[in-house]
């Protein structure tokens, strides 16, 4: 037997006056597009802002349904609406925020993870993470990957020719 381990690496900040300006903004960008989430049955509203490397943004909220698991994340909206209308521009950075304060912020499911990644791999640059919940500290993390260290990626399945 060999034990290995994983070591994720992030920033954490104490308040959003240790980010730099252009964090700050997109931040509370994100924070104040939660008054967009429709989330009328677990009342968790989640946020979300897609920045490009040419500064434009996309917003998105979580979407959730009576039938459900119709209702989508945040993350996957933001993400999914940012491709569809730029299909070629480079996402810098995703901004992830929450209504709900917790000490620290919380994260994407497990859905939103592969999702992100799989975004990542496919423009061959990382994609950086801003989360905070709340009044929780701020997490910055320099790629998806410290979310998904064991990503499942499309060689896997993709036929060898």
């Amino acid at each position: 037997m060999i034990e290995k381990n994983i070591n994720i690496s992030y920033q954490e900040f104490d308040s959003l006056n240790e980010l730099s300006k252009q964090d700050v903004e997109i931040v509370q960008l994100a924070e104040k597009n939660l008054a967009n989430s429709y989330s009328p049955y677990s009342l968790f509203k989640v946020s979300s802002l897609i920045l490009f490397e040419t500064g434009e943004t996309v917003l998105g909220t979580n979407q959730e349904n009576a039938a459900y698991p119709s209702g989508l994340c945040a993350e996957r909206v933001a993400i999914f609406s940012a491709k569809s209308t730029y299909p070629n521009k480079i996402i810098d950075t995703i901004v992830i925020v929450t209504e709900h304060s917790n000490p620290t912020p919380f994260s994407p499911c497990g859905g939103c993870r592969q999702v992100l990644m799989e975004y990542e791999m496919a423009q061959k640059k990382p994609i950086r993470a801003i989360l905070k919940s709340g009044d929780s500290k701020v997490w910055i993390f320099e790629s998806i990957s410290a979310f998904l260290p064991f990503a499942f990626k499309a060689d896997h399945i993709l036929k060898k020719v």
